[in-house]
């Protein structure tokens, strides 16, 4: 009896034992795969990142790429900046004094010695600048006697054509007038364009014309919605002056 006991005893023991050994290998290798599993990886190395002092050196070298040019590139890059700076003055100057044409003389220092003021039916030609003052101041004279210069109205408008390096201006005048009489619409555009010379010589000194307007044409000039035409002062009811003193807008000789 008790040897049949042993034998049993000993039976029940082996598949217990080789059970115990299965497991332990099983969690083993459990373990193993979880090591192995990507939540037990060691991170992937972060791109790598642009040193703070690379960064610096490159803007360094964006900011002083202009001073690395040739003589002559630096040249060509100044005479930009100055025809930048020349156009400017001029929009700048012609936007002021537009409104105020009837009230005070404009700025003349955007022009060019030599000007041209011309018209495109041809009636109007004049050069220097001393002329293109004379004319203008004509206009200034004469028109403040019959239209009242607080109550008149001049608008404009301006855009810049860097391919023609040409200022063009839409403008507008409501002449009212002193006593009685209709009130004056004058519609025009006047083409200004710039004068594209070296702004300085060879020797490095600036020329005075340079980036100045060198021309200034009246592409259209209405009165009352009717082209303007000679004796233009008789458009703005000013007969008894036609032809005294006002031949710098009539005739390409006068005052030059």
């Amino acid at each position: 009896m008790k040897s049949l006991l042993s034998l049993v005893a000993v039976a029940a023991s082996v598949p217990s034992n080789a059970l115990a050994l299965s497991s332990s290998k099983i969690r083993s290798r459990s373990h193993q795969r979880q090591s192995a599993s990507p939540s037990h990886l060691e991170p992937l190395s972060s791109p790598p990142r642009i040193l703070e002092s690379t960064v610096e050196e490159t803007l360094d070298q964006t900011l002083t790429d202009e001073n690395n040019l040739s003589p002559f590139l630096q040249g060509m890059v100044d005479e930009q900046r100055e025809l930048q700076m020349n156009v400017g003055k001029a929009m700048d100057v012609l936007r002021k004094d537009y409104p105020y044409f009837l009230k005070r003389a404009p700025d003349y220092s955007i022009y060019h010695d030599a000007i041209t003021l011309s018209a495109s039916d041809g009636q109007i030609q004049l050069t220097k600048l001393s002329s293109y003052k004379k004319a203008f101041g004509v206009l200034r004279t004469m028109l403040p006697l019959l239209y009242d210069a607080d109550r008149s109205v001049i608008q404009s408008r301006m855009v810049y054509d860097s391919t023609k390096t040409q200022i063009r201006v839409s403008f507008n005048a409501m002449l009212v007038p002193k006593i009685g009489g209709k009130t004056v619409h004058v519609d025009g555009i006047s083409v200004y364009s710039i004068d594209l010379s070296a702004t300085r010589d060879r020797d490095g000194n600036k020329r005075d014309g340079a980036g100045k307007i060198r021309e200034h044409r009246i592409e259209k000039l209405l009165v009352n919605g009717a082209a303007l035409q000679p004796p233009y002062f008789n458009a703005f009811g000013l007969e008894m002056v036609s032809g005294r003193g006002t031949g710098a807008l009539v005739g390409a000789g006068a005052w030059s």
